[in-house]
């Protein structure tokens, strides 16, 4: 009997041992994880390229701008925190000082008025100008980094949220005067598309069919330009009896120009052209040759 008595004791004592492991495992656990998430709320957000919208790009330029080189840079920013970031978009005509980069000038303002900084890309390399000074140069990941250090990671969101790119400026000390710098066109409209024989429609971030899409003042560009400036349009979104379309011009050009719009047939996209001057249907572009031989009999909505 005491045997029994005495085994008896042992598996209590050993299940209260397993027990008490079991429970302390669990709190030893449960305060592991409770650290880990203390220690993932404490890390702080960083800036990572691949991550970044372009407009908390240009934020991050505009701001590591102001940082590294005050002046203008720093004015811009200073005047973008009260108002808004505007970048706007310049082509080359007008900017022959500025040599490194490619592609298109970007204007950095806070204020909506022309300012003194400038800066041009190729690929992910930033090149920095002041008036007509090129100030530096760094790529998209050593501005990141140099934020980070800097704690500039909110400042950068925040200021991303009220940033226009492609913005309207008034051009009143460089470029072309009248110039009120590139538009942005419509995202629907982008990509390259075919009539049924195969021409193409090239429409891209700031082009339509090999014509540039500027702002234009109310002034009008300067008749000393106009050599410059003829593969230049001016466009705007209008709605036609019920269809959203983008009215593009060719500057100086005799007629009213066109309106393209988006619409769709049995599931497949198509940019279809209508003229100005007589609300007529003009062309229909797709996705491919064969879509659009398949297509070559599809009706769409009239403007008349």
């Amino acid at each position: 009997m005491r045997n029994k008595t005495l085994v008896a004791f042992c598996l209590i004592a050993a299940m209260i041992n397993l027990t008490a492991c079991q429970s302390q495992k669990q709190t030893n656990n449960r305060q592991t994880i409770e650290k880990s998430g203390v220690t993932q709320k404490q890390t702080p957000k960083r800036l990572i390229v691949k991550s970044m919208s372009d407009t908390e790009k240009s934020s991050a330029i505009s701001i590591y701008g102001s940082m590294k080189y005050g002046d203008a840079w720093k004015t811009a920013y200073s005047d973008a925190k009260k108002n808004r970031l505007s970048i706007s978009v310049k082509n080359r005509t007008g900017f022959n000082w500025i040599k490194k980069g490619r592609g298109y000038i970007y204007e950095v303002t806070g204020n909506g008025q022309e300012n003194n900084a400038f800066y041009t890309m190729k690929s992910e390399t930033v090149y920095f100008y002041n008036q007509k000074k090129n100030l530096g140069v760094a790529s998209l990941s050593e501005i990141a980094s140099y934020l980070n250090e800097h704690n500039q990671v909110k400042a950068v969101e925040k200021l991303a949220t009220k940033t226009t790119l492609a913005a309207e400026v008034t051009s009143d000390k460089y470029g072309v005067k009248g110039d009120d710098s590139l538009a942005l066109v419509p995202t629907r409209l982008w990509g390259t598309w075919y009539n049924y024989k195969g021409k193409k429609l090239v429409i891209t971030d700031h082009t339509v069919n090999g014509e540039e899409i500027h702002h234009i003042s109310n002034s009008g560009v300067a008749a000393e330009s106009l050599d410059q400036t003829k593969k230049w349009a001016r466009a705007r979104i209008e709605n036609i009896n019920g269809l959203n379309c983008y009215h593009v011009q060719t500057l100086n050009a005799q007629d009213f120009g066109l309106l393209y719009s988006v619409q769709k047939d049995n599931g497949n996209t198509a940019v279809v052209t209508y003229s100005v001057d007589t609300g007529h249907y003009t062309a229909t572009y797709w996705k491919s040759t064969k879509i659009a031989k398949e297509h070559r009999n599809a009706e769409f909505k009239t403007l008349n």
